[in-house]
């Protein structure tokens, strides 16, 4: 199998996977990979036949930062699985870039449009190095069809990305570009122990874009979240008083909450 991303970022043109021939099972990775797959929720109630078929012509490669996995408008033609690093979803309308949002492991990109057989809506692309599991999207169709644990995980798959953007469109509506970024610093605060810093894992463009605004705005709410119990030191966001950046922010759960 041959697949060709493009650089966004390393004064390449195109980045080609290859498939060693040494130690290797079907699908071009070794067996310790294929163990640490079958673990994942995606695949662990697979019968083994299932899982078979649809690893074996299925890719397991590291991509470093900035590479471009899928391009808006292409057809479909790999389900990609997020399994360590962080992605993005984003769209490209005259001339500007916008977040759309952003994929933690274990998680899929854009299902639906593999399931469906249409072309892509939107592109993604790696914000740090990450390892991507490729599986061809006929496969996964065929798998889909023939595995009810399978579809059952594909479908808790599109239900999280459709409850996703639901929230990010309430987000939108109903706050303003600093209320969003209050939150954002809170959930993302609640990722780490102790919850007192968030440490920005991209630049401030990326982050201007997924919360809704520009870089010069975000700037500007970045200052003004100092008067609520944040200070900044580059890319960390410090929290001095949580309870007051909660009270600035007044959270959700429906929109906020990971688990809801």
């Amino acid at each position: 199998m041959h697949c060709e991303v493009t650089f966004a970022t390393f004064g390449f043109d195109k980045y080609h996977t290859r498939r060693p021939h040494h130690r290797k099972w079907k699908a071009g990775m070794y067996a310790s990979d294929i163990e640490q797959l079958q673990e994942l929720p995606m695949f662990s109630g697979m019968s083994p036949e299932n899982l078979g078929r649809l690893l074996d012509a299925a890719l397991l490669q590291k991509f470093p930062a900035g590479v471009v996995l899928i391009h808006e408008s292409t057809q479909a033609d790999f389900l990609h699985v997020l399994i360590d690093g962080l992605a993005e979803i984003y769209t490209e309308q005259d001339g500007g870039e916008w977040g759309i949002s952003l994929v933690n492991p274990v998680s899929t990109f854009i299902p639906a449009a593999i399931i469906s057989n249409k072309p892509y809506l939107v592109s993604a692309r790696t914000l740090l190095e990450s390892r991507v599991l490729l599986i061809p999207a006929n496969r996964v169709r065929e798998v889909f069809d023939l595995d009810i644990v399978f579809a059952r995980a594909i479908a808790k798959e599109l239900a999280r990305a459709y409850r996703g953007s639901v929230k990010k469109l309430k987000g939108y509506l109903a706050r303003s570009s600093v209320e969003r970024l209050a939150n954002w610093i809170l959930t993302e605060a609640q990722k780490n122990t102790p919850q007192k810093n968030v440490v920005v894992p991209f630049d401030r463009s990326t982050l201007a874009s997924h919360i809704g605004t520009t870089r010069e705005n975000l700037s500007r709410n970045l200052a003004y979240l100092t008067d609520h119990g944040v200070r900044i030191r580059g890319r960390e966001i410090v929290i001095d008083d949580k309870d007051q950046l909660t009270v600035f922010a007044r959270p959700q759960r429906l929109i906020d909450d990971p688990a809801s």
